[in-house]
């Protein structure tokens, strides 16, 4: 990794330090995006039990069932009305939650000559790029995505990433496994921006900064990311619920024309048993 980057265990020299600087730009966070509330409501009605629950107004109307067409209509109205004001609230607590960047680091640099000795230095976290060594302590913030050539008894705090509440452990590898666990945040010898040091030291090389962080791409739409362990979750229990429920109309009519000879009668009482 360090030869990748063009770096090495003694740190960047300050020529090359300022020529990446130039190149891969500060190590700072982009502009969040907003998203304007018309188009979070037409995420919103992408869900899977949204959109059913619009189907079943439809039909609910189309055989004059007005009381059950209301009450879905209100369902849907109230079920986007929330999802719109929880993600506007998630989005000021993103906010906040980019004030949780260091201000500065502690980087191992050294001169333009040859045989200088690399000396750690403190320098603001908008100066850092792709190769630079640094050391973390407790209560220090990752300042960028790093991996860790060293560490010693150090867990890290990723709730700001992750939702865990728990500090977990890292640790220096030489080979990635894939059983470490799902996804990168579950790489051991990982530390991403915007997680902060629990306990333990380590040293680490700067893998990303700026937009290209983990962080940004979570939080700020820096890059397209796909959906997480427990949304593809989410998606597919309620895909199976939703195949289970249209399943239900074509047997209650079937079941109703075989036991009493009555088939489209019955429309509205299947109509509802979806909607239950």
């Amino acid at each position: 990794m360090l030869r990748a980057l063009g770096s090495g265990p003694r740190g960047l020299t300050e020529g090359a330090a300022e020529d990446r600087l130039a190149r891969f730009g500060e190590n700072v966070l982009p502009t969040q995006r907003v998203t304007p509330w018309p188009r979070r409501l037409l995420l919103g009605l992408r869900d899977p039990f949204t959109a059913v629950l619009l189907v079943l107004g439809l039909v609910s109307a189309a055989v004059a069932s007005w009381a059950t067409a209301a009450v879905i209509t209100f369902l849907v109205v109230v079920s986007c009305g929330l999802r719109i004001s929880g993600e506007l609230r998630a989005d000021r607590s993103m906010a906040q939650l980019r004030e949780l960047v260091a201000t500065t680091a502690s980087v191992l640099r050294r001169a333009d000559s040859r045989d200088a000795a690399p000396v750690v230095r403190e320098i603001p976290v908008d100066q850092l790029v792709p190769g630079d060594v640094i050391s973390l302590g407790p209560g220090d913030l990752v300042p960028a995505d790093v991996r860790l050539l060293r560490a010693s008894g150090l867990r890290v705090h990723q709730a700001a990433l992750t939702g865990e509440s728990q500090p977990v452990d890292k640790y220096a590898v030489d080979v990635p496994d894939a059983r470490y666990g799902r996804g990168v945040f579950g790489q051991p010898h990982l530390c991403f921006q915007g997680s902060s040091v629990a306990s333990g030291s380590g040293t680490a090389v700067v893998e990303a900064t700026g937009a290209r962080t983990e962080f940004a791409s979570t939080h700020t739409g820096g890059r397209r990311r796909g959906p997480s362990a427990f949304d593809r979750s989410v998606h597919g229990v309620s895909w199976i619920l939703v195949r289970f429920m249209l399943l239900t109309p074509p047997l209650v009519l079937m079941a109703n024309a075989a036991v009493d000879g009555r088939g489209l009668e019955t429309l509205p009482f299947a109509v509802a048993g979806r909607s239950r």
